[in-house]
């Protein structure tokens, strides 16, 4: 084998601007470079726990996403060899408009001689955690370097959000795929920046078109020209040189994320303008996250601005005048997309376009059920263009194949026609439908928590082994594959967010709560079938999480004890006031809760939701049976009820008993 080290400077293949017992996985270590600095992961200001995330300082909170990624990548990746990535989070590049999010890449890259590992090839380089994972063996100690050195190098822009630094916006440090639209997530930037370390990069200077050292790299081994015919290593520099500018005929050739485009992109679809004839033409767009999918069925015909005050459409329950049977042309600023476009269906717009208030893209987020006409957006100078045309009658068309694919179904790879360094080749193309994770901008779509769309494809093009067996919590099968074809991902959510909750919990009793509750959400927001949320459920018993808080957290049971006696009474699980427990189950045995009383209050206790019967014994200062309690509700079904007036003071114990599934039990006063 051959050994070259590269600098990261020559890999930071991205330098991203902000658009608006049994289961195989690798472990990705997270190597925190500013520790005792006081700053970026070492920074101790204040924070409050959001989205998933426990951290109560900014630096925690930071460390946290940085793990959740690793672990994320490292379930859905096989590997036998530790991976190592150092991370800073100091500031880079950046103004009050724009800003160097990250930027990451392999430390070292490997060549193979003859004969390779199986599934590698010879003469052609390897990102390192790549090449380890094809030998089995760290191959930098095998070639003289010392013990753990980085695989992966990654540096992360921590003044995003202050003062000179896009002080509007700011990092998103949740784990749960919500950040708001004036927050851009760290957790969707570090796992693609990590992809780019990983492999999803090649090593060729795209100025002159040369090779590195004249060696090609396992990216560009499946890259090729579609409008020449010709591979990428099989081009002169000249024309590898031409053809990195050569928008719409840069195409990825592995034969994994051909087969897989379907899963992930939506038929392509241009926006036609038809008349006035000086304008026609197909114009770019974005479609929104809420209302109605557009369609050339329910998105045609001619455009009107409101004839109000102003063109905003802003205003609680206001219907914007003047674009009824129309497609309502409003521009950006002062209020949410979705007020906008709940006063523009209320004027009886036919459909809406949000004109932004610069010149780049966005995708129109929030939610609103009661939003059922279609929504897309355009950029600045093309909305300025409609609005000084007007009337202007336009329209979606459907065209042959998926959005962001050639005739033969090639994923496009990102080609401007002026290069982009850092950000051509790289990337899959910015006319992905959906937005891809690997595309060259963030985009607020983007849910890389739970899916990554045709990264894994890629990876398993390139040499990596995605086993997606299903996901283990210890010893525990949850049921649900750690990754499927098309890039969910849910089954590494599982792991990653219990060990996330469980390392940030305060004792055993929070955890449970807030893993059971995260696997209702999954269930809920059908990232998991509910015969798989039952699974996961049967991994997250009082025995399963005890082990695995165990493993992953502070160790500390939360049981309630008398200080003074040392007697911690009987084994229940505590209950917080007015916290709903979710996601409970049961099989005919018995469960039991306690709750903290205070006197004279009315104390109630309650079970609802879910299916099957329940019962709820309970008693005072001691484990009620069937046959002895203070109160018990043993109606049919699981909506139960035992009310104390007048209570004392006191630890209340709460038993169910029966058949039952995702019940909800809370205790208020």
């Amino acid at each position: 084998m051959n050994r070259t080290l590269l600098f990261t400077a020559l890999l930071a293949a991205s330098g991203m601007m902000h658009a608006n017992a049994a289961h195989a996985d690798a472990t990705i270590n997270i190597v925190n470079l500013d520790e005792g600095t006081g700053q970026g992961l070492d920074d101790p200001t204040p924070a409050t726990p959001i989205g998933g995330n426990p951290g109560t300082t900014r630096g925690e909170q930071a460390q946290i996403v940085f793990q959740f990624a690793a672990d994320l990548w490292g379930s859905v990746l096989d590997s036998d060899v530790p991976i190592h990535n150092t991370v800073t989070f100091q500031p880079l590049s950046c103004t009050e408009t724009s800003g160097v999010l990250g930027s990451s890449g392999t430390n070292y890259i490997f060549s193979f001689n003859d004969p390779a590992p199986d599934g590698a090839i010879v003469d052609t380089w390897y990102h390192s955690a790549l090449t380890d994972a094809l030998l089995g063996t760290d191959a930098g100690t095998e070639n003289g370097l010392p013990p753990d050195e980085p695989d992966i190098i990654s540096r992360f822009n921590g003044d995003l959000g202050k003062p000179g630094c896009m002080s509007a916006s700011g990092w998103y440090f949740g784990i749960d795929g919500n950040a708001p639209d004036n927050q851009i997530s760290l957790l969707d930037v570090i796992m693609h920046e990590m992809s780019h370390g990983l492999g999803f990069s090649g090593f060729n200077n795209l100025s002159t078109g040369a090779f590195f050292q004249g060696v090609p790299d396992i990216y560009s081994t499946y890259v090729a020209n579609n409008d020449t015919g010709k591979n990428w290593i099989d081009m002169t520099d000249a024309e590898r040189q031409a053809s990195a500018v050569d928008d719409t005929h840069l195409i990825f050739t592995g034969a994994t994320v051909k087969a897989e485009a379907p899963l992930v992109l939506d038929a392509a679809m241009t926006f036609e303008v038809t008349a006035p004839a000086g304008i026609a033409g197909e114009y770019a767009y974005n479609a929104a996250q809420f209302g109605a999918s557009p369609t050339p069925a329910n998105f045609s015909g001619e455009m009107a601005v409101s004839t109000g005050a102003d063109n905003l459409g802003c205003g609680v329950s206001t219907p914007i005048p003047g674009v009824s049977g129309k497609l309502a042309l409003i521009d950006r600023g002062t209020c949410a997309f979705t007020e906008k476009a709940a006063n523009a269906q209320a004027g009886g717009a036919t459909g809406l376009i949000i004109a932004n208030n610069e010149d780049v893209g966005i995708i129109p987020i929030g939610e609103d059920p009661s939003i059922t006409i279609p929504v897309i957006a355009v950029t600045l100078s093309v909305g300025n263009t409609f609005k000084a045309n007007l009337p202007v009658t336009a329209g979606l068309v459907q065209q042959p194949g998926l959005a962001g694919t050639d005739e033969e179904g090639n994923v496009l790879l990102y080609a401007p026609t002026a290069l982009a360094t850092g950000s051509s080749f790289s990337h899959y193309d910015t006319r992905l439908t959906m937005d891809a994770l690997m595309e060259p901008f963030i985009n607020d779509s983007l849910s890389a928590d739970v899916l990554v769309d045709l990264t894994p494809a890629l990876f398993k093009d390139i040499g990596w082994t995605i086993p997606g067996n299903n996901q283990m919590l210890l010893t525990c099968d949850t049921g649900v594959p750690t990754s499927v074809a098309g890039g969910l991902i849910a089954g590494a959510n599982i792991y990653a967010s219990a060990k996330a909750f469980a390392g940030g919990a305060e004792n055993l009793l929070v955890y449970r709560d807030e893993i059971r509750a995260h696997a209702d959400v999954l269930a809920d927001g059908e990232v998991i079938t509910p015969d798989q949320h039952t699974s996961v459920l049967a991994c997250l018993t009082d025995e399963a999480t005890a082990a695995q808080f165990e493993e992953w957290g502070n160790g500390d049971t939360g049981e309630p004890c008398d200080p003074e006696t040392e007697d911690c009474g009987p084994d229940a699980i505590a209950l917080t006031n007015k916290v709903p427990v979710g996601g409970l189950s049961g099989s005919g045995g018995e469960a039991l809760y306690s709750f903290e009383a205070e006197a004279g209050s009315v104390l109630s206790i309650m079970t609802y939701g879910g299916t099957g019967n329940v019962s709820v014994y309970v008693s005072l200062g001691e484990e009620p049976t069937t046959d002895s309690y203070d109160s018990r509700s043993t109606r049919a079904g699981n909506s139960e009820t035992v009310r104390f007036t007048a209570p004392e003071a006191g630890t209340y114990y709460i038993k169910l008993t029966g058949t039952y599934s995702r019940l909800t039990l809370v205790a208020r006063q």
